[in-house]
């Protein structure tokens, strides 16, 4: 706080506010324009919000902050010639950046056309969506192997399969995690079917979710359940949704699921940067895990 207020008021050295605090942070912001738009974000709707708040904020309430605390500073600098040539370098530098934000904005406009968010195939995303997971039934017909990224959809392909396949008694889980809906979907849909889960590799995130929504549920001697709270993996974290609420969706399911609360408290309460992998002995004391099997 002491540095924005610093350069708000012009104490900071001309040559600083105006290379770092102006053509570098301007610069720097305007190459992460790219950022609220397609391909890295492909609703255009969520496109329209994240733009909206990106420009107000960082080409509008930061460049008015760049900008008067450039302009304070260099009204302290004007004792002999050569500091007066900065001050004029410091005002070209005002009317470019400007100028540059303008553009920036126009880039925005432009950005958000519907043509742009139009996809020529259809079924373009939801196949790359689908590849980033795998759903196989095993060999005997009564398990499935769950693998790969959470994504959205693969409830409902696990619903279709579970359909036409009523023998199926369990889910094997191998994944890093993903979509916090799609975890939650498969651990009700689990639970409803009431389908044993089994893990005998790594499952984290939402997929731990998906893997308590099983009735009995195993894991191999060598398996890690990886725990923590949620998190917006977006570019640039904006709020677009309640994670404390989403969480105590979660919450109240494991809940229902019988697991020690002191155990529930630690998972949601370690950082979404971080993964706590319990102990076999933790998770069977804390009933998350039924049995512990050899493979």
């Amino acid at each position: 706080m002491n540095y924005i207020r610093g350069h708000w008021r012009g104490e900071q050295a001309l040559l600083w506010s105006l290379f770092v605090n102006l053509i570098f942070l301007r610069a720097l912001l305007v190459y992460c324009d790219k950022f609220t738009l397609p391909p890295y974000v492909e609703e255009r709707s969520n496109a329209v919000v994240i733009t909206m708040i990106y420009a107000f904020i960082c080409h509008g309430v930061v460049y008015i902050w760049q900008a008067v605390g450039l302009f304070r500073a260099s009204e302290r600098k004007t004792e002999n010639i050569d500091s007066r040539v900065w001050v004029w370098v410091t005002y070209a530098a005002l009317i470019a950046s400007f100028v540059f934000t303008l553009l920036s904005l126009l880039g925005f406009y432009q950005g958000l056309d519907r043509k742009k968010f139009e996809v020529k195939d259809p079924l373009a995303l939801e196949n790359a969506r689908k590849a980033r997971y795998s759903l196989e039934l095993s060999t005997g017909g009564s398990r499935i192997s769950l693998s790969g990224t959470f994504e959205l959809g693969m409830t409902a392909q696990l619903k279709d399969i579970l359909r036409q396949n009523p023998d199926i008694q369990g889910v094997t889980l191998r994944s890093e995690g993903g979509n916090v809906y799609e975890g939650r979907g498969v651990a009700h849909l689990l639970k409803k079917h009431r389908l044993s889960t089994y893990v005998f590799d790594v499952c984290k995130s939402a997929c731990v979710t998906a893997f308590i929504g099983g009735t009995k549920r195993y894991i191999g001697r060598n398996a890690r359940l990886g725990f923590h709270r949620y998190g917006l993996d977006l570019r640039f974290p904006i709020p677009l949704y309640d994670l404390e609420e989403e969480e105590g969706k979660d919450i109240s399911f494991y809940r229902e699921q019988n697991i020690d609360e002191e155990f529930i408290q630690k998972a949601f309460h370690t950082p979404h940067k971080e993964i706590w992998f319990p102990r076999s002995e933790q998770l069977l004391k804390a009933g998350v895990v039924h049995v512990i099997m050899d493979q």
